[in-house]
């Protein structure tokens, strides 16, 4: 069986809560490419890549010429099931480009499992734990508003909350920190800077919020500020989780040799797929790092698809941002199927590939 056809759509789908982070503000919608691949047996497979500007430099109109015009003229034509010789042959096709690239592979993979009639993860080899916690980003600008959107989300299961810091002063975050923590004595508080964090009050901050337990403190930095992340680590014993700091397997090399991460959110779209990231998970796990399960601003079918893979990955943290499809963005809208929820935990069924059915017609 043969790859036949790549084909790409830009769709627009309409959000219905407001998200602010570090790195800017999410409003009324989010505009994400989506990647058909078929085989010349007439099995289709579907990838996805979040394409925000704040996080990505791909655009999506980019996206789709690399896709359809380098992508396409490579992959055509070759067997759906050599997974690795297609990874090849993208890389020989264009340097970087992560986000087309791991829509294309996860587009392939869904293709090739569903050939065989097995998910993803056993491709991907095999699932080692069964389910992943939901973590809720915390970051809505009115306070009230805040405190509201964190009830229902603990009402509905959740029991990880990352709260976005370094929009506010830290007087204000350390208040909304220890207030989170004063009306739940069972939730597990993470914070996020998306590189945002002020080097003098990043550890103001952590003096003020010093009795509540932070499980770990994602990005505090832009990535260039080593001698602000070096004098955090000596000053606090808190994990520090890598992000925007690690885009490239470069990156991961020099992180996992100067030690100073104990975690990388572990993305997709930023990486490149599958092959780049099981091969980050890998290595980290060999430097006692441990992965976690980042996201973007994806449909049903990119969370899907990365869920797949993190439930196979040998060194894991619990817990996962993969909230937004659930609750951002508007659930009439976008794909369909894929992942489940139950208390609070996402799991996957056991369905050939992804198990998320894309709209045809958004294809032309």
């Amino acid at each position: 069986m043969r790859i036949k056809d790549i084909s790409t759509a830009i769709r627009t789908l309409p959000t219905r809560e407001k998200q602010e982070m570090g790195a800017g503000s999410l409003i009324d919608s989010v505009t994400n490419v989506f990647v058909r691949v078929r085989s010349d047996e007439g099995v289709t497979g579907y990838g996805e890549a979040a394409t925000w500007n704040l996080f990505s430099s791909e655009t999506p109109e980019g996206i789709c010429h690399v896709a359809e015009k380098l992508l396409k003229p490579a992959l055509e034509g070759r067997d759906v099931l050599d997974l690795q010789g297609c990874r090849t042959a993208a890389d020989a096709a264009i340097v970087g480009n992560p986000a087309a690239k791991s829509a294309v592979e996860t587009a392939l993979h869904d293709l090739a499992a569903r050939t065989l009639g097995i998910p993803v993860y056993t491709l991907l080899g095999g699932l080692r734990r069964p389910d992943l916690g939901l973590s809720y980003s915390v970051s809505a600008q009115d306070l009230a508003q805040e405190a509201e959107l964190v009830r229902a989300r603990y009402e509905e299961g959740y029991r990880i909350f990352k709260m976005k810091a370094g929009v506010r002063d830290w007087r204000t975050d350390a208040a909304r920190i220890e207030s989170l923590a004063g009306r739940y004595d069972d939730i597990v508080i993470r914070l996020d800077f998306n590189c945002t964090g002020d080097p003098l009050d990043v550890p103001r901050l952590m003096k003020a919020v010093a009795g509540v337990p932070i499980d770990f403190v994602e990005q505090p930095f832009a990535p260039e500020h080593h001698q602000p992340l070096s004098r955090l680590r000596r000053s606090f014993a808190v994990p520090l989780c890598a992000d925007e700091g690690c885009r490239t397997p470069a990156d991961a090399r020099r992180l996992l040799a100067d030690g100073s991460y104990d975690l990388i959110s572990l993305k997709l779209g930023k990486l490149g797929g599958y092959g780049t990231v099981g091969r980050i998970s890998a290595a980290a796990a060999l430097h006692g790092v441990y992965g976690y399960a980042g996201a973007f601003e994806e449909s049903r079918l990119g969370t899907t698809a990365a869920l797949h893979q993190m439930l196979t990955l040998p060194s894991l943290v619990d817990g996962c941002d993969y909230y937004f499809s659930l609750v951002v963005l508007d659930p009439e809208h976008g794909p369909q199927g894929g992942f489940t929820v139950r208390d609070g935990r996402l799991s996957l069924p056991e369905e050939p590939g992804l198990g998320v059915t894309v709209p045809d017609h958004w294809f032309g």
